[in-house]
């Protein structure tokens, strides 16, 4: 049985309000580059075309895949806003589009989610809160409301949006989890930045992206494992004091995922939910 009540839970959101910032020199792709010659440009354009062949086929093979994942999203503004840190792990089959995952906002409150059949699921609020009623969306209605921060904690939104990023470039060999990988670094579209987000968010940005000379620097680290699988992504944005980095851990690939689909009472959410 379902009944409709109006959908409401402990939120946080980072106001990201930048005026008079100019784009400055950075590292990596998001930064500003010096203008090559014609025959080093040739060498970086076909490097930088062939780094992004394989970050793509590695989102797109653990899009095929299960996984256990991990995810940590930190927004870090002004003195006033101070430091967010909301985590999420749990175990996500993203072939089969099915998944549940546990969402904490700082330690004071904590949201459960499912994600199956074209749906979100969820409850949760304030930690030593009993637990409230499980309320219903439709996951592709769940729009993004914040800088480089997935709608409903999809995981499988980031791993799209790292998927978008261009002009990557070749970071070096590191360890992840005591196994050997390759980071790759690259640069965030504006259209994978805004991927399904609400229009006041999205003009918000645009006017950022105005006031940064057209661009919203966003650095997007892939890191790829020997049998070519994304076993990392991370998109983060500095810029004027204001930081959004988003962190997700992808391990345990190709592992059984057993999903619970509540079952009884569930609320339907008058607007798409979002936990924290």
């Amino acid at each position: 049985m379902r009944r409709a009540l109006p959908f409401s839970c402990a939120t946080a959101c980072l106001a990201l309000t930048i005026a008079g910032c100019g784009a400055g020199e950075g590292s990596g792709p998001a930064g500003a580059k010096a203008t090559p010659s014609a025959t080093s440009a040739t060498s970086a354009t076909s490097a930088t075309s062939a780094h992004g062949a394989t970050v793509r086929a590695a989102v797109a093979a653990t899009s095929r895949t299960s996984a256990r994942m991990t995810q940590k999203h930190r927004l870090d503004g002004s003195a006033s806003q101070g430091t967010i840190d909301i985590t999420g792990s749990g175990d996500f089959d993203f072939a089969k589009d099915r998944g549940s995952i546990t969402v904490t906002l700082g330690g004071t409150a904590t949201f459960q989610e499912v994600f199956a059949d074209g749906k979100v699921y969820m409850r949760g609020g304030a930690t030593g809160v009993e637990e409230r009623d499980w309320y219903i969306s439709d996951r592709d209605r769940s729009p993004a409301r914040h800088l480089l921060r997935a709608p409903a904690n999809d995981p499988e939104y980031t791993l799209r949006q790292a998927g978008m990023a261009e002009d990557f470039v070749r970071a070096g060999e590191e360890e992840l989890g005591g196994a050997p990988v390759v980071r790759y670094r690259g640069a965030l579209p504006h259209e994978a930045l805004t991927l399904r987000m609400e229009k006041e968010t999205k003009d918000k940005l645009e006017e950022m992206r105005q006031g940064l000379g057209g661009r919203i620097p966003v650095d997007v680290d892939v890191w790829v494992d020997a049998r070519g699988r994304a076993v990392q992504t991370r998109l983060a944005f500095d810029v004027a004091g204001v930081k959004s980095v988003n962190t997700v851990t992808f391990t345990e690939l190709g592992k059984t995922v057993k999903v619970d689909v509540p079952q009884g009472e569930v609320v339907d959410a008058p607007a798409p939910p979002e936990a924290g």
